[in-house]
């Protein structure tokens, strides 16, 4: 009998790592196989944008056809078919995610949601301010809408902008903050400040007033509450609630009427990720402002996330349950460990994909472009959390 190699004793002791499911008999995917050929009953596909192969039931793969992610393949000899030249396409946006014209040589749409309560939008991100008997408090500051937020404002009163507030320390959402007049005062939860006195960044300007759980702001009639739930998206991100207008603003945690950016909006923590749309739904809120694309949400659209995160969640458990790592690690060889969990993790998550998609290609948009990367974190973190 011959005896290990190094590289495959360091294999064999990443497994316990790795492998926290019980694994079965077969590997379902054939990744260094020159014959792909699927299971009776199922037609094999090439996935347009990752370059994929998938087997799926007929029914699955006519509705991946009909959305344009994907192409049917003879199952003959991959070697002997070329892969199709990457395209950049996507699935048909579902009507649940297209949000309100927006006059593109304006830059930006402002509308009142309820007493004195207005949204700003540029199709891409969205925040919100409220005005004030004594002025204006705005959130957040995203670049993309910049200046226009100013024009916005401006639009509806000619009072001064009093207060800031933080939703979380991004760029991409209080990057343009600097804008906002010297004297008005910032308000964060302490982690936010925290970081931004590290980063010295002079377009977002460390916060004067902090809290650790709850601060409430009141001018005149209008309230705004301010709550800490934990490091969702990251350490610092906060609650923004307006009781009067009942309308809940958090940021980067549900995209109405879209899938999340990839890997959960490049959440920090995958668990409390989940948990939060638990959260949400405790407020008692008419409106939902997300911070990105199209629309508004309403309570609906968090729980129509919730049950599409539910799923992928269920169809990340079971493909780290079914995928073998043995059975790869035998087909690839013990020589390159690095190899061997990139084919182990992605057979994981495309598996998890291929099972997710086609439930949900009609009812939130994108979910072509980042199930992928969603189902990526979402299994690692099964494996590690």
């Amino acid at each position: 009998m011959k005896s290990l190699k190094s590289s495959q004793i360091l294999v064999l002791s990443f497994v316990l790592l790795l492998v926290t499911f019980s694994i079965p008999q077969a590997f379902p995917y054939a990744f260094a196989q020159t014959n792909l050929h699927c299971s009776d009953g199922q037609v094999l596909v090439y996935r347009i944008i990752s370059e994929k192969y998938a087997c799926l039931n007929p029914p699955s793969a006519d509705k991946w056809y009909k959305s344009g992610i994907a192409e049917p393949v003879e199952q003959i000899s991959v070697e002997a078919k070329p892969h199709p030249e990457k395209m950049i396409s996507a699935a048909p946006i579902p009507d649940a995610a297209i949000g309100p014209a927006i006059d593109f040589s304006k830059g930006y749409l402002v509308e009142e949601i309820k007493d004195g309560l207005y949204w700003v939008t540029d199709g891409a991100y969205n925040t919100i301010f409220l005005v004030t008997a004594q002025g204006v408090i705005v959130v957040d500051a995203p670049p993309s809408i910049g200046q226009n937020y100013l024009n916005a404002i401006a639009e509806v009163t000619e009072l001064p902008i009093t207060h800031v507030i933080y939703s979380h320390t991004h760029r991409d959402h209080i990057g343009a903050a600097s804008m906002f007049p010297s004297d008005a005062v910032i308000i964060a939860h302490q982690e936010t400040a925290s970081q931004l006195e590290q980063r010295n960044d002079p377009n977002r300007p460390v916060p004067t007033v902090t809290f650790e759980e709850k601060y409430t702001l009141e001018i005149g009639n209008q309230v705004l509450e301010l709550e800490y739930h934990g490091p969702i998206h990251e350490p610092g991100n906060i609650f923004i609630y307006a009781p009067q207008q009942k309308v809940l603003m958090l940021v980067d945690i549900v995209f109405p009427g879209w899938t999340p950016f990839k890997d959960l909006a490049m959440a920090e923590d995958v668990p409390a990720f989940i948990v939060a749309h638990d959260i949400i739904l405790e407020y008692d809120f008419d409106t939902y402002v997300g911070g990105h694309l199209t629309r508004l949400g309403t309570s609906q659209d968090v729980v129509i996330q919730k049950e599409y995160f539910q799923d992928i969640q269920e169809n990340a458990a079971l493909a780290n349950q079914q995928v073998d790592f043995m059975a790869i690690a035998q087909e690839v060889g013990f020589e390159n460990p690095w190899l061997i969990f990139q084919i182990y993790a992605d057979t994981i998550t495309q598996q998890c994909t291929d099972a997710t998609v086609p439930d949900w290609i009609d009812r939130l948009a994108g979910v072509d472009l980042f199930t992928y990367d969603h189902c990526w974190k979402i299994s690692e973190s099964q494996r590690i959390d």
